[in-house]
């Protein structure tokens, strides 16, 4: 989909704004001027388009630097993280299941936040209990690390309906990045809410892991059988 589409892909389903980005080595000068451009142009006062890029750092670790656009001259992941605050942006481990969810402490300490639940990699319908145990581990290292959900959409049958609430003053990338910042949203999907640490029970975390397995054992049962009757 173009940048148009996916606006009114996601103002057909009630959202606000998203952020969207692209991998910093598919970027060139040209490009993230017309991903900016393009952001501008379809932000008004009924949507926002956040633009940012997705930076590919040292040992496969990716930081999606929200509100910024322009390149960082280091693949050191504490760098670079470090960098996007000093611009004002958000930075957020992109995907951590990939890499298992092990990250150094002093990256940890370094970003703002960490896909909790990747829509793509972690399940559909719930996050994973073990990015929920994960997440707590890691803010071991930083108590002050906030969740984040992700789509990673590629594709439109990968989408779920998993977003961000905030109460705004107005709709602008200064007041949603602040947002973000300070932890001031929640997470929500049909079957999920939770705040921006995770703070959860432990009763509720285990409803959650309970749901969570057999949720996404449906939907591999799903597309199991609509592969085999095509």
């Amino acid at each position: 989909m173009t940048i148009s589409e996916l606006v009114d892909w996601y103002k057909a389903r009630g959202y606000d704004f998203i952020a969207i980005g692209e991998h910093s080595e598919d970027l060139d000068d040209r490009k993230a001027r017309l991903l900016v451009e393009a952001a501008a142009e379809y932000s008004h006062g009924q949507f926002l388009v956040i633009p940012g890029i997705e930076f590919s750092c040292d040992g496969g670790i990716h930081i999606f630097g929200m509100g910024v656009t322009g390149p960082i001259n280091s693949v050191d992941s504490v760098a670079v993280a470090r960098e996007i605050c000093n611009r004002d942006g958000v930075a957020i481990l992109a995907h951590p299941r990939r890499l298992d969810w092990r990250f150094a402490a002093d990256l940890l300490r370094a970003v703002d936040a960490a896909e909790i639940w990747n829509v793509a990699y972690d399940g559909k319908y719930l996050p994973l209990s073990r990015a929920l145990g994960a997440f707590r581990r890691m803010q071991q290292a930083n108590p002050r690390l906030l969740a984040v959900p992700g789509h990673d959409l590629h594709r439109k049958r990968s989408f779920y309906d998993v977003g961000i609430e905030m109460e705004l003053p107005e709709l602008s990338s200064d007041r949603v990045l602040r947002n973000l910042r300070e932890g001031a949203y929640t997470i929500r999907s049909r079957f999920f809410r939770v705040d921006s640490q995770v703070r959860l029970s432990w009763s509720r975390a285990a409803s959650i892991s309970f749901m969570s397995w057999h949720l996404n054992n449906l939907r591999k049962t799903r597309d199991f059988l609509l592969r085999w009757c095509s």
